[in-house]
């Protein structure tokens, strides 16, 4: 590809053209040197940006994968192949998960036969499975009134994961499982099993013998011992992806931030035993999805299926309506909706007669509003929630700003 004439070049161009016109019109020294620079000063110019990624090679490093909202690496290698010194450069690369869409590194001067290598930090936002194929190197003359660009194809693939809180710990067991203190308060969970299962943070109403000392001064806070007494048998996860329902926003609407609660409490059940039954509709496809196993197990297979989990026409009704029952009676379900109604209450009521523990979360998209660059995300004002029957399960209300680790914790 040849070199293009950028803005300034095209002002140069036309100075330069006029130059010439004027020294056919008015023949003399003055008007021809001043044509000569301008013709000589515009081709020189573009001769130097047509030669300035000459012998100029990149080629690709080993990418890795990422984790939504952290920062991730993506490698290059610019090698001058050359004896002569090149001037400094830039590399445009698309890419759906970067800010923007697009990335663009500068590359500093390189030395004859050097090369360098070059990783670029890139801030993921968004979920997927994504394929990186041509690089743009561009370069110029000094002036800046040239533009060359090479492209090399350099084939490779990135998965982004859902981002993922850290949960400290998970209310597993039922309500009501523990004894009543002398002041009325609930004595701490931990203690009540055999088998030693881990440590937490305290929380008020832990009983002071569950204190684990050495914990408690290697973290410099109260620590309690937990036992294999208050983990569960079944697990179920219920996702809404209801189009719909999905906020505006492409990148942090609802269902993002209901995809990435999923992915948090699937990494805390890996390492606990128990089983976990996940439930969805994968627009991808249009069809139900159940992966069930042990939650170990299964972790990786329910993280792949998140990263590309997309909004599809099943609501999350008839969700419910196609697996209530495959959902064991006195499992712990956590159901992740995009809106309420009465039929969902009515479905999730009859699983809670089944002796099954309902954590309902909604997430309507009136509180995920879109991001605007020069306004603050904002909920101007509460929305008017649908009036439900009176029953034992009401949902949790979700907005952009609730912490995870506030909902999933409790």
């Amino acid at each position: 590809m040849i070199a293009l004439p950028t803005a300034r070049g095209w002002l140069i161009l036309a100075m330069t053209f006029g130059a010439v016109s004027v020294a056919l019109v008015n023949v003399g020294l003055a008007t021809a040197l001043a044509a000569s620079a301008f013709a000589a000063f515009w081709l020189a110019s573009f001769v130097m940006a047509q030669c300035s990624v000459y012998g100029i090679r990149v080629t690709r490093g080993g990418n890795g994968d990422g984790v939504c909202g952290s920062e991730l690496i993506l490698p290059l290698t610019v090698t001058n192949r050359t004896i002569l010194f090149r001037q400094a450069t830039v590399l445009t690369e698309l890419c759906e998960f970067a800010p923007g869409g697009v990335l663009h590194t500068a590359v500093p001067p390189l030395s004859p036969r050097e090369a360098l290598s070059i990783e670029r930090a890139v801030k993921a936002e968004k979920r997927g499975c994504f394929d990186l194929n041509v690089v743009r190197l561009s370069g110029g003359d000094p002036a800046g009134l040239f533009r060359r660009t090479r492209t090399f194809r350099l084939p490779g693939e990135v998965v982004i994961y859902p981002h993922v809180v850290h949960l400290e710990s998970i209310q597993l067991h039922p309500a009501g499982a523990h004894t009543p203190g002398t002041d009325g308060r609930p004595l701490g969970r931990s203690g009540q099993g055999q088998e030693f299962f881990g440590l937490r943070p305290y929380r008020p109403g832990d009983e002071i013998r569950f204190i684990h000392w050495r914990g408690t001064a290697a973290k410099q806070r109260l620590m309690i011992r937990e036992f294999e007494a208050n983990t569960v048998d079944q697990v179920v996860i219920l996702l809404d992806t209801y189009a719909p329902l999905v906020g505006n926003d492409p990148r942090e609407n609802n269902l993002e931030y209901l995809v990435s609660m999923a992915a948090s409490l699937a990494a805390f059940l890996k390492d606990v035993s128990c089983r976990v039954l996940f439930l969805a509709a994968d627009g991808r496809t249009g069809e139900l999805v159940r992966l069930f196993g042990d939650s170990a197990g299964l972790y990786p297979r329910l993280r792949r299926l998140l990263t590309v989990i997309e909004p599809g026409e099943i609501s999350f009704t008839s969700l419910l309506q196609e697996t209530a029952e495959e959902i064991p009676s006195g499992s712990l379900v956590y159901a992740f909706c995009l809106n309420e109604d009465a039929s969902s209450l009515e479905l999730l009521e009859l699983l809670f007669d089944c002796n099954c523990r309902i954590h309902w979360f909604l997430a309507p998209k009136e509180n995920f509003p879109p991001i605007q660059a020069d306004e603050p995300r904002i909920v101007y004002e509460r929305r008017r929630r649908r009036e439900l029957p009176p029953g034992a399960v009401r949902p949790r209300e979700l907005f952009f700003s609730t912490r995870m680790e506030e909902v999933l914790e409790k």
